[in-house]
């Protein structure tokens, strides 16, 4: 339950000729994690096809994000999607992955050809309007294109200048003899109209440009009267967008027709790229080929008679002897209650192979902690109610169906806490079946010292016990016991003597200083004289400088961590306030008059909701804090490598291969 999954290393001999067939088969087992079997594999004779297969698995992710078929709205996660599986028929994975780089990429020059269209048709969109703008602000102004351009002694020019740049523009033209008018074009933009002598025209114009002026004219291709300027642009952006209408439409027939296409190409190409990767794993001599890997030791018998029957009996499985430093996969495997907890785990990391699990803890003092923080009956019942309606209804196993079963059982906690302090809805409803909090504080705040004892209590039972499996009986007598005896003295200490020094110094202070000194001076003298080793085959070498900062870092931590649980009460507190704060306000906006009870009912209910998620973001928060920092920090790493078996899905499509030995 707190363990890993137990791993055999396996090696299965078999001959070159028969590695697809092997392939296929561990694909069907489902089970076996392959591993590299040596520095030599035949990674370059498979190089060229893993480059190509990811750069159309690439092509494929393209063409799927430009048709939009992966959408991620939030509402995308309750609907059902309805599969349809396609067949498809090659002679050899060869053929396949050749097949399906041809069809994507004539899918992709469709695509691209489309969305070209569109972004050609949205630029020039944003030219005409640029131009309409212009000729709108000419047109209210009366200007008269003809005459300014039979015009020999005036030179008009017409931009549109950045709206920074217009104050620069007017004192860099102070002292020109022109006319300047300027008005609102557009965001960030200005219409500049400027009249000089043609003799200041050259001149006028470089400064016009030099903060960034656009000198407007009006295309040859449009007429140069103004309103039917005004009208053929008016015609061409209509033109455009029905255009763009049409190209949008092309789009998304595109898609529709051919989503189910494009999905099952992207899972074939992953099969193809998984079954390329694993082929550069397995060490090939001329005749034999090697497979080595971990296989769950319950499933290794299954195993073997999957390869013999593969075979026909010409393939050898065998068990490997377990290397001193060898890493096997992490495999967990929970029960539904204990599961979606596994969310809260990975956060922090994944247990390798020698390391307890703490998941299974997890599922039982995270809503707990929760509990204790957010105790009221009416709000973890909302909480309850929210997590197992939104967790029955999203129909795709994710992250945030696992939160909603992970909030249900907040929600738990919430209730069985809220019994115990007698609130509903931050009332006291009821007699609490042990205690109201608030009219018992110091109390209350000793309880959370004592579940922080005990959290961080269990959390040094976890090291000693990750100690044991490794079998590193120096760590267990020298540091692991030590630690928990410096920390069961202490706190006995603290219970029975208060701050009472002479107390202390009188004989129990020998409670906490031996486990420090033991700490501090056993490990390094006994393990550098050779009388103790830690884990077997470890040459494990300590300083005393080393093991006096470790030492006196724990020391720190122990009492900053022991501390941090009072925000249990903080956190309650926090919460009874906010509920009172709207119970107040809900009495100050009410009255006698039917308006005023609307509005109080209004303010109860608003402020219940705002409180729920407000305060239940914040305590979910510490709760995964108390866990990660104070508990985990104890004996917890986190760094175990996924158990990734060899296995090619078959979700969109069923690849029937014609040729089942291909080449290698």
């Amino acid at each position: 339950m707190f363990r890993p999954e137990r791993m055999t290393s396996a090696s299965i001999i078999c001959l070159r000729k028969d590695v697809d067939t092997i392939l296929e088969a561990l694909n069907n087992f489902g089970q076996f994690h392959i591993e590299h079997a040596a520095e030599n594999a035949s990674l370059n004779e498979h190089l060229q096809g893993i480059q190509k297969t990811e750069e159309t698995l690439a092509n494929i992710n393209e063409l799927i994000k430009i048709l939009n078929l992966e959408k991620t709205g939030m509402l995308e996660i309750f609907k059902d999607t309805k599969i349809v599986k396609t067949q498809v028929t090659a002679e050899n994975w060869q053929d396949l992955a050749q097949s399906i780089t041809e069809e994507t990429h004539g899918l992709k020059n469709e695509a691209e050809n489309l969305t070209i269209s569109l972004t050609s048709l949205q630029e020039k969109t944003t030219q005409l309007l640029h131009i309409q703008d212009m000729l709108i602000i000419m047109d209210k102004m009366g200007a008269d294109l003809q005459a300014i351009e039979e015009s020999r002694l005036i030179h008009v020019a017409i931009a549109s200048v950045p709206t920074k740049n217009i104050a620069d523009l007017d004192r860099a033209l102070t002292g020109f003899p022109l006319i300047f008018h300027r008005c609102y074009l557009a965001k960030d933009m200005e219409f500049v109209c400027m009249a000089v002598q043609s003799k200041h025209a050259a001149e006028a114009e470089r400064i016009l440009k030099t903060y960034h002026g656009e000198i407007f004219h009006i295309p040859q291709e449009l007429p140069h009267d103004i309103k039917e300027a005004l009208n053929e642009v008016s015609r061409q952006l209509k033109e455009n967008a029905q255009k763009k209408v049409d190209i949008k439409a092309a789009l998304e027939k595109l898609g529709s027709e051919k989503k189910s296409r494009l999905f099952s190409l992207r899972e074939i190409a992953q099969n193809i790229l998984a079954l390329l990767e694993a082929k550069t794993k397995i060490l090939q001599s001329e005749q034999l080929a090697t497979i080595k890997g971990f296989v769950p030791t319950k499933d290794f018998h299954r195993l073997t008679e999957k390869v013999h029957v593969a075979s026909q009996g010409t393939s050898l499985v065998l068990e490997n002897e377990p290397l001193p430093m060898a890493d096997p996969p992490t495999l967990i495997r929970h029960n539904r209650f204990v599961k979606p907890f596994e969310e809260l785990t990975h956060l922090y990391g994944l247990p390798y192979y020698d390391e307890l699990d703490p998941t299974p803890m997890i599922a039982v003092t995270f809503p707990i902690l929760f509990g204790l923080m957010f105790g009221d009956v009416g709000h973890g019942a909302v909480l309850l109610a929210i997590g197992l309606t939104l967790g029955f209804f999203i129909k795709k196993e994710s992250a945030m169906k696992n939160l909603c079963w992970i909030l249900a059982a907040c929600g738990v906690g919430a209730i069985i806490a809220g019994l115990l302090f007698g609130e509903v809805f931050g009332r006291e409803l009821f007699t609490p079946l042990w205690l109201n909090p608030f009219n018992n504080v110091l109390t209350f705040l000793i309880f959370c010292l004592i579940v922080g004892v005990i959290q961080i209590m269990s959390g040094f039972t976890m090291e000693l016990g990750d100690f044991a499996l490794r079998r590193n009986w120096g760590d267990i007598f020298l540091t692991s016991i030590p630690k928990i005896a410096f920390y069961a003295g202490s706190v006995y200490l603290i219970a029975a003597y208060q701050l009472n020094f002479a107390a202390w110094l009188s004989g129990p202070i020998l409670f906490v200083l031996v486990p420090f000194l033991i700490l501090v001076f056993a490990k390094p003298v006994l393990y550098n004289a050779k009388i103790f080793s830690g884990a077997a085959g470890s040459k494990e070498t300590v300083s005393f400088s080393e093991r006096l900062f470790e030492s006196g870092d724990l020391v720190t931590r122990l009492l900053s961590n022991t501390v941090s649980y009072t925000r249990i009460l903080a956190l309650l507190m926090a919460h009874w306030a906010l509920v009172t704060v709207t119970y107040t306000i809900a009495g100050l906006v009410s009255g006698s008059s039917s308006l005023g009870m609307v509005l109080g009912s209004i303010v109860i209910v608003g402020g219940n909701i705002f409180v729920i998620a407000l305060e239940g973001l914040i305590v979910f928060i510490h709760s995964l804090r108390l866990h990660f920092y104070e508990w985990f920090s104890k004996f917890y790493q986190g760094t175990g490598t996924p158990f990734a078996p060899f296995k090619q899905t078959s979700e969109y499509a069923e690849v029937m291969l014609t040729q089942k030995t291909a080449k290698n």
